[in-house]
């Protein structure tokens, strides 16, 4: 019995071998399709060919399935090509080359989970103004992930985290209260860039609705003149040799309750080897950025009702 037979004969494995249940597997699986036949038709005209279109030997990923499930493999267990190759009996280099296919037309596929729905409103008698009517509420905070260290010592430098005390780069997301739904993702920034500085350089911030309301941790302390449009909440820092009064705790410890609803979407997230593990592909910003959006977008797609 193959390995897929036995898991179509257990579809409760599914979860924890590719990270998603088999239901959503199966609702994930056309939608997929769809985006994968249009990348291999791009691919296939788009360069000189030796053999008509559909020629030559057969692909050890056979149909849409087996890409699928491959590719999803590849996110959750994060395996060395080595391990991969003896699973799926291909050489190193096929490895390779169908995570680097795959992986974009998997984003292709659940790119619409991290697309803010656009309002535009009249600001003055000839300018339109567009608003994202979703971040009238949200949560922000980063995370970071472990890279190798760089060989370049200027690189070395710039992402050496002093909090997590070695190599990482890092993401900001906002997240929704009412939904738990992550609403954006910032591209991957070094591990050394302050939470702070990432939040400004975010350029939803000229899209808030009016009377939009952030909250955070002590990390955004600053952030309220960013834009007229925005009231951050954030914790009350402890002054220096005093003592926080009990109201203050309990309004803490009240703001606390709800800020941890961003970490759910981080645990999540962290499932994922590839995002837990020390990343052990280029740091160029593609490979560092798809991943983590991917897996956000399948956050969010695993959160819609089926």
């Amino acid at each position: 019995m193959s390995n897929q037979e036995y898991l179509l004969k257990h579809p409760e494995l599914f979860q924890y071998v590719i990270g998603i249940k088999f239901s959503e597997f199966q609702q994930l699986l056309p939608k997929f399709s769809k985006a994968l036949r249009l990348a291999e038709t791009k691919k296939a005209y788009n360069r000189k060919r030796l053999r008509e279109v559909g020629g030559g030997r057969k692909a050890k990923l056979a149909d849409d399935y087996q890409k699928l499930f491959f590719i999803l493999f590849y996110y959750k267990t994060y395996p060395t090509f080595r391990f991969a190759q003896t699973i799926y009996q291909l050489d190193k280099r096929n490895i390779q080359l169908w995570v680097k296919f795959l992986a974009p037309v998997l984003f292709s596929t659940l790119g619409y989970e991290l697309s803010l729905k656009t309002r535009r409103k009249i600001s003055s008698y000839h300018l339109w103004l567009e608003e994202y009517p979703e971040l009238e509420q949200f949560i922000v905070d980063c995370t970071e992930r472990s890279i190798q260290r760089p060989k370049d010592n200027q690189t070395q430098t710039n992402h050496y985290s002093g909090k997590k005390k070695h190599h990482t780069v890092k993401n900001q997301i906002f997240v929704s209260p009412k939904t738990n739904r992550i609403l954006t993702v910032s591209d991957t920034v070094p591990g050394t860039i302050h939470d702070k500085k990432l939040f400004e350089q975010d350029s939803h911030l000229l899209y808030l609705p009016e009377r939009a309301m952030g909250m955070g941790d002590l990390g955004y302390l600053g952030t309220d003149d960013l834009s007229p449009r925005l009231k951050m909440i954030l914790p009350q820092k402890k002054p220096p040799n005093k003592e926080l009064t009990d109201s203050q705790k309990a309004n803490n410890k009240a703001i606390s309750s709800i800020r941890v609803r961003v970490e759910h979407p981080f645990s999540y997230l962290k499932h994922f080897n590839i995002l837990s593990q020390k990343f052990r592909g280029r740091l160029n910003q593609q490979n560092l950025d798809l991943p983590f959006k991917t897996i956000a977008c399948i956050y969010n797609f695993t959160r819609t009702p089926i």
